[in-house]
């Protein structure tokens, strides 16, 4: 069995760090999860994008940092897969509330393991950003805990 949950989106329009108004909730029902992200640059400045985990309430760490869009990057498909398994690296990372990211994972990043229940989606645009892009990342759950 399999659900699929999706974060639609359009990134920021300047420059600016922006939390994502769509979260994924539910995904502690499935052990094992696939990332796949249509993503595309932002007009005018880099476009850095996060996925990051709900540790506790008003607290979230990243979980992923895809690699850095440059302006006017041409759509690209990123894929990665997680499972309740321990990740075996140990990486710097700091820790965001609901309202203020704080996001630091390296770009080209993934944490690795299973993230629990909740992801949301944080975007980074640069410097002379002048129109946001639209971006999709479905996360896929297989497996369902009965």
């Amino acid at each position: 069995m399999h659900r699929v949950f999706t974060i639609s989106d359009t990134t920021p329009a300047a420059a600016s760090t922006a939390v994502s108004t769509l979260s994924v909730t539910g995904l502690s029902l499935f052990p094992y999860l696939r990332v796949d992200a249509d993503l595309i640059g932002a007009t005018g400045g880099t476009l850095d994008i996060y996925l990051q985990r709900l540790i506790k309430p008003n607290a979230w760490a990243d979980w992923l940092h895809f690699a850095q869009l440059a302006s006017g990057a041409s759509a690209i498909r990123y894929s990665a897969i997680a499972c309740h398994a321990l990740s075996t690296t140990i990486t710097t990372n700091n820790r965001g509330t609901d309202a203020a990211p704080g996001v630091s994972l390296a770009a080209a990043t993934f944490v690795g393991g299973h993230p629990g229940d909740v992801v949301r989606a944080v975007y980074v645009a640069g410097a002379s950003t002048s129109a946001g892009a639209a971006i999709t990342i479905d996360i896929t759950g297989f497996g369902q805990f009965r």
